[in-house]
């Protein structure tokens, strides 16, 4: 528990601390601007990425168009970061930027929002993009559609949340903040619990983790001043039973939770819950692979494989599910031909 709290704080300060890598430069299909330009054809991003290439020159990146509107008249007009690699993605055209210390400086104190590119084109409707030149740092973006920049950032600390909390790709930023607010509280628990123990023994505020667990085995061992103080001992032996049940609760909850939705779906038998519980406790991601690889009996009878005749051997089917729950194939035999027997 204390490793996935730290984890977290991790992913949180990593993602509040840091400026995109990437900037989205232009979309994959036909475009206009917000003030009616265009219409831009979709861009051919393999042509554009091998002119860069060819080039071998990196981009800028400016505020508000510095390099064509001040730098034109003479005024300074510096780069606050530098498009070094183009790539194609599904979305359109996108920018690996190195910052500038100004530029980092800028981007992470969000004093801008949005981006606005600007490159060559065709004369003629739809206009084709030919090449793209550079992009500024906007808060009145002619190309609306772009991922803003703390879009990015956000979308990047939420992910990085998802693998901190060990939650699947598809989790909101609601349920991600309830996970927090969970784990939180268990935290908390904890640490009353470890607190209260290094009162009962004696420990110096300070002594957490491994230290704290060195210090309960010490006071473990048998001496004869220790005979004279079971209590404490009792007390002791109490405290820590109270934290093994504590970390061991939330995986039995997530275990219970994994094999009941299983047993709803109809890929787990009810007589094999508690034995599906036991096992997930110990190893969940291998359990929840078996899970999603066995067959649902919702889904028409048996799956479509049949129960096997009275003596006959277990099909390669069955076989293989009762080697994946670990179970021997003469008693999943057994149990499947119980099960079958009720009126399902």
């Amino acid at each position: 528990m204390l490793k996935n709290i730290n984890a977290l704080l991790i992913a949180i300060q990593s993602a509040d601390g840091t400026v995109p890598d990437w900037l989205h430069l232009l979309p994959a299909t036909e475009f206009k601007g917000v003030d009616g330009r265009g219409p831009y054809a979709a861009p051919d991003l393999a042509a554009l990425i091998a002119t860069f290439t060819a080039e071998g020159r990196k981009l800028p990146v400016d505020e508000n168009h510095s390099i064509d509107l001040a730098g034109k008249s003479g005024h300074p007009s510096p780069a606050r970061g530098w498009i070094v690699e183009l790539q194609a993605r599904e979305d359109g055209l996108w920018g690996r930027v190195e910052w500038t210390s100004e530029g980092e400086t800028i981007v992470r104190g969000k004093s801008y929002g949005y981006l606005s590119p600007v490159f060559l084109h065709s004369a003629a409707k739809p206009y084709k993009i030919a090449k793209v030149l550079r992009v500024a740092l906007t808060n009145d973006p002619n190309l609306d559609f772009l991922t803003s920049l703390h879009h990015q950032q956000e979308s990047d600390m939420l992910e990085q949340l998802r693998k901190a909390l060990g939650l699947p790709e598809t989790a909101t930023e609601a349920e991600a903040l309830s996970a927090i607010s969970t784990m939180h509280a268990e935290h908390q628990a904890q640490t009353a619990l470890m607190g209260k123990i290094r009162v009962a023994t004696g420990l110096a505020a300070d002594v957490t983790g491994d230290a704290l667990v060195t210090a309960l085995q010490s006071r473990g061992k048998v001496t004869a001043a220790e005979a004279e103080n079971a209590e404490l001992k009792t007390t002791v032996t109490s405290l820590q039973s109270q934290l093994t049940t504590l970390i061991s609760t939330h995986a039995r909850d997530k275990a219970v939770s994994v094999v009941e939705e299983a047993v709803k779906a109809g890929k787990i038998v009810p007589a094999l819950k508690d034995h599906m519980i036991a096992r997930h406790m110990k190893d969940p991601a291998e359990v929840e692979k078996e899970i999603a690889l066995l067959p649902s009996i919702n889904a028409g009878g048996l799956g479509g494989h049949r129960e096997p005749e009275a003596g006959a051997a277990l099909s390669a089917e069955d076989k293989q599910i009762a080697a994946m729950m670990g179970i021997d194939e003469k008693i999943f035999a057994d149990r499947s031909k119980a099960l079958h027997g009720k009126d399902l």
